[in-house]
């Protein structure tokens, strides 16, 4: 993937407005990323404990899809 674009991904996860962060978790979870991208592995892992109920969900969705990426 174009590095300008997963780093306009991960600079969307940081926005106030939640619909925002929860479309760019999303994206990213769709991303074919190798598990070394830990910069956008670790911003994933702090929006799992996001105070909002639908970001968090977003983040948790977003890892499992990248990691069952990597083991399968």
């Amino acid at each position: 993937m174009d590095h300008r674009v997963l780093e306009t991904f991960l600079r969307l996860t940081k926005r106030k407005n939640d619909d925002v962060k929860i479309a760019a978790i999303s994206a990213l979870g769709n991303c074919k990323l190798p598990i070394e991208q830990n910069n956008t592995i670790n911003r994933l892992l702090e929006l799992c404990h996001d105070p909002n109920r639908d970001v968090a969900i977003s983040a948790i969705n977003a890892v499992s899809k990248l990691l069952n990426q990597h083991f399968e």
